[in-house]
């Protein structure tokens, strides 16, 4: 069965043929973008379902993720959603465009770029439709509902069968998304106010607002040239006659036959960067005196040099074909003598103007869409397939992917002058994706260097600004791991991106007089030898020309980022967010579903206790410590393989959870030479301590629940193995905690400090957490982040610290309830898991299907070399025995580092990293089993493994 995707067109199995058979995908369990919760919210139907267990049925309601094996659909004709089976499915098109990355299958290793694509259609030619109040006809493209009372269809010609989009033009000019040019500015069009020409039944013909008519068909869409819609007779008394004049006794339903925009609202995305500019940005709406200057222009992607040569890398672009489409011919002319009905394609029936009154209506509507891709693989290759036999790629935010035609730079740099300088900068040639290999030809005259400002983005990722000039590919080549390079989004483009051309002394050579338009471009090859071929869409002479990338400017991306939106917000009202989930489940089967669970507390004895003793500040158990729910949040992170943490649901008896910890740490059983896994010191705060300068409190009521916090985490086995908590006297609101990474993990036996502060309003707000992450040594475990929730600027993402919101009350902080305790177990439990791909938002509903295996050993992979560094860096520190060499956050627990990792009384981790690191290269390069990210991995990944087993074995000779 083919896997469907978000935007493919289907059909129910056995009813293609039959009107309103048609339905796009929405949402599927594979695409986590359209996971928005609460689908009913944004429907103003019910949305339809069969045969749903109300189970299945209110957590779809709730999470918006499709059950396994189901897509939520939406009917083309009625604009209904439903949930469906994908079994009752079958797949008619799908749309992939110009720069798309693409695989052949869910378990597939190798992608590739989508150059070129050649779509054909079917064609529904202009028909006739009957007014039944009169018994006049009209022509017609609309497709009416039985329920409509003022017209029928009375005539439908035979569709055109197999016709390439090559040959087709759009209906009319300017749309909206289109992009335009006005006085040196780009901008794309985002709605439009049209004033329509009516053809009635008496021949006349008068022009009325767009807002004043009414479609008669189904179509959501405003009117377009073609459709039978109705007004007031008070409209076409008022409206600007054409022909005829207003007749009272005609029937106010007539065809549309001209569609002429009155006005145009525009968002302006880039002025020029070259030649003569205008600095002052046009209005954002132009009125017909601008749009219909010479200063106006339409960018047609699908133009073409005159001369093309048939280059197989070179991109050329079709007009974005979709069913329900209206367009015309490029050559009508041309086309009636192809289409003449001597084949079984079909025939054009002509219509001239001269029996429309002058009006074009040779137009026609797309009704159904294929076609075949060419795709340039990793390996250089390059097929041509049916678009439905290929997949987007999933993976294609992993940061060590690269594909031919790609600059890269080595991750091995040097600080000069402040900055960090890549060694070397080169083309990738090619790619084997199953070893994570490249081939890259190098560029000897290029550079590339970051510096680190202090900035922050909102998804907490520090914004590099890069300096880079990539020049061409002229040196050698040589074969490299993926995990040695980073083909840096900042020095990339793909095939589709707009540009500006950048470099005045370019334009000047290029330019043919004031109004030609040679600064923009789209890229239509991304060549091996680093130059870019970029088409001069616009210019008055269509060209393709070879610049390097220096000389443009990405100003819209093919895969839609940096596309200006509209800027709006969310319509769902704040209030509607606590919406009743009954509303569309059927009565019979549904249960009572509520956010939080009804608390059960009990005294230590097990007898009941009421609500009010419970959370009293005062109550302790007779060990001293607090008798609190440390429950941990199941839905804020994928759970985890319990190497670590069982999390047990509710007893059956009295529904109280619990929570029990598990010796799967490399740590050795406590003995009394070991270090207390929780203790408070007399020492100074270390400055390096992320929130030394934050305010203590003074409130008597967050000082008695900051020392609640201390008696929980000091009671006897309620730390986890592998975690040590410190805090200081002067100090008791601050906390430093050292986790070792379980077993079982790609974490293993790396150590990873993570900082606390209890605000001043604790605990009405959640613990405010910071991690230390650390960049490692140049060459050594990868780039990048550790874990999705672990930020590299410190940023730790987790329902319970407020910096995550996973949609649940239950699963945020609870002032009452909630403990730091609960905190860090949750860290541990539901963080530092064995498969952390699944911890990036969203992915949860993709653990274990086929094409989520590949990319999570792929990011187990990455993790491991990152994880190793984190060792590397901490053991160095140590070795160096200078207070100064110490890592951030290392300060006041050396000397436990030191005897997890280096002292024979210890658990001696080193030695346990050393031999773990071995044995993954002994199985990985021996050929055994396959590659799974843990116990073998790929050849790419191996060879920065050799280089950290052989750092590690050097910090044991220290």
């Amino acid at each position: 069965m083919v896997l469907l995707c978000t935007e493919d067109i289907v059909a129910k199995k056995g009813s293609i043929r039959q009107p309103g058979s048609i339905a796009t995908v929405e949402r599927t369990v594979q695409d986590v973008d359209t996971h928005l919760p609460g689908p009913f919210m944004q429907e103003e139907d019910p949305i339809g379902r069969k045969a749903f267990s109300g189970a299945v049925w209110r957590k779809f309601s709730l999470d918006g993720v499709p059950p396994q094996g189901t897509v939520l659909i939406r009917w083309v004709r009625t604009d209904r959603v439903e949930l469906i089976r994908e079994v009752e499915l079958e797949i008619l098109h799908r749309q992939l465009y110009v720069g798309d990355v693409v695989m052949r299958g869910p378990g597939s290793t190798e992608s590739g770029v989508v150059i070129n694509v050649n779509s054909r259609c079917s064609l529904q030619p202009m028909g006739t439709a009957t007014v039944k109040s009169n018994g006049k006809s009209l022509m017609s493209l609309s497709t009416f509902d039985d329920s409509t009372d003022l017209v029928r269809v009375s005539k439908q010609l035979p569709h055109l069968l197999d016709v390439p989009v090559a040959e087709l033009l759009y209906e009319e000019s300017p749309a909206e998304d289109d992009m335009i040019v006005y006085k040196g500015w780009l901008g794309k069009v985002l709605s439009m106010s049209c004033h329509l020409s009516l053809r009635l039944t008496d021949n006349s013909v008068v022009e009325v607002d767009e807002e004043v008519v009414e479609l008669l068909s189904q179509a959501p869409e405003l009117p377009r040239i073609g459709d039978v819609v109705k007004t007031k007779k008070a409209n076409l008394r008022t409206g600007v006659w054409k022909f005829g004049r207003y007749n009272a006794n005609v029937p106010p339903v007539g065809t549309v036959v001209s569609s002429r925009p009155v006005s145009i609202e525009v968002g302006w995305v880039s002025e020029r960067l070259v030649g003569s500019i205008e600095h002052h940005e046009p209005p954002n709406v132009l009125e017909r005196d601008e749009f219909e200057s010479d200063h106006f222009k339409v960018y047609d992607r699908s133009r073409k040099p005159a001369a093309s040569m048939d280059v197989p890398t070179v991109s050329n672009s079709e007009i974005e074909i979709t069913m329900g489409l209206r367009v015309r011919f490029r050559d009508l002319a041309g086309a009636a003598v192809k289409y003449d009905g001597a084949s079984t394609v079909g025939k054009i029936e002509r219509i001239p103007r001269q029996d429309t009154l002058g009006y074009d209506m040779n137009v026609f509507e797309v009704s159904s869409v294929s076609a075949t891709v060419s795709i340039q693989w990793q390996d250089l290759s390059i097929t041509t397939e049916p678009s439905i036999a290929l997949i987007p790629d999933t993976a294609i935010d992993d940061e060590h992917a690269a594909w031919p035609g790609e600059a890269a730079h080595t991750l091995a740099s040097s600080k000069v002058d402040g900055l960090s300088r890549a060694d070397r900068v080169g083309i990738i040639q090619s790619v084997k994706a199953s070893e994570r290999m490249a081939v890259i030809r190098w560029c000897p005259d290029a550079s590339v260097a970051y510096t680190q400002p202090d900035t922050i983005t909102e998804d907490g990722d520090v914004a590099e600004m890069i300096e880079a000039v990539v020049a061409t590919a002229t040196g050698d080549t040589a074969e490299v791991s993926l995990y040695d390079l980073d083909a840096a989004a900042e020095l990339n483009v793909r095939r589709g991106d707009v540009v500006l051309l950048d470099s005045g002394d370019v334009y000047r050579n290029l330019s043919r007089g004031p109004s030609d338009v040679c600064w923009l471009g789209e890229v239509v090859d991304t060549r091996l030898d680093g130059l870019l071929l970029i088409r001069l869409g616009l210019s008055d002479e269509v060209r393709d020309i070879a610049l390097q990338r220096e000389h443009v400017h990405v100003v819209i991306r093919s895969d839609g980022t940096d596309v200006l939106d509209d800027g709006g917000e969310d319509d769902t009202d704040e209030e509607d967010s606590d919406w009743d989930m009954d509303t569309d489940s059927d009565g019979d089967d549904a249960e009572e579903v509520t956010d939080e669970e009804e608390a059960v507390y009990q005294d230590e004895n097990g007898d009941p206790m009421d609500i009010d003793e419970a959370e009293n500040e005062d109550w302790e158990s007779d060990e001293g410590g607090v008798d609190v729910d440390t429950d941990i949040p199941e839905g804020d992170l994928p759970p985890a393989v319990p190497l670590t943490v069982t999390i047990n649901g509710p007893d059956a008896s009295n529904g109280v959870h619990s929570i029990q910890a598990h010796d799967t740490h490399p740590t050795k059983p406590a003995s009394s030479n070991d270090p207390p896994s929780y203790l408070i010191l007399s020492t100074p705060i270390p400055v390096s301590h992320n929130f030394a300068t934050q305010p203590s409190t003074s409130n008597p009521a967050t000082t008695k629940r900051i020392g609640k916090e201390h008696r929980i985490l000091s009671s006897p086995d309620a730390l986890p193995q592998g975690v040590y908590v410190r805090s200081w006297d002067s100090r008791l609101d601050l906390f430093r905690v050292l986790f070792i990474g379980p077993l079982g993990t790609p974490y293993a036996s790396a150590p990873f400090i993570i900082d606390f502060y209890l605000p001043t309003d604790y605990p009405h707000a959640p613990p405010q957490a910071h991690f230390h992450s650390w960049s490692g040594e140049s060459g050594l475990g990868g780039t990048g982040g550790v874990n999705p929730n672990l930020y590299e600027t410190g940023k730790i993402c987790l329902s319970l610290l407020g910096t995550w919101e996973s949609g649940a009350k239950t699963e945020g902080w609870n002032s009452s309830k909630s403990t730091l305790l609960q905190v860090i177990v949750s860290i541990l439990g539901l963080v530092l898991v064995p498969e952390p791909y699944f911890n990036e938002a969203g992915y949860e509903p993709l653990a274990g299907q086929e094409g989520s295996k590949r990319p999570s050993a792929l990011y187990n992979e990455r993790t491991f070399l990152r994880a190793s560094g984190f060792v590397i860096g901490a053991i160095a520190a140590l070795r160096a025995r200078s207070p100064a060499a110490l890592l951030p956050g290392m300060q006041d627990l050396q000397e436990e580092l030191r005897w997890l990792y280096l002292k024979h009384a210890g658990p001696r981790l080193l030695d346990s990293v050393i031999e773990r690191v071995e044995g993954i290269l002994d199985r990985s390069q021996s050929g055994e089993g396959e590659v799974d990210g843990s116990a073998v991995m790929s050849k790419g990944a191996t060879i920065p493994l050799n280089r950290i087993a052989t750092r590690l074995r050097s910090l044991t000779e220290s």
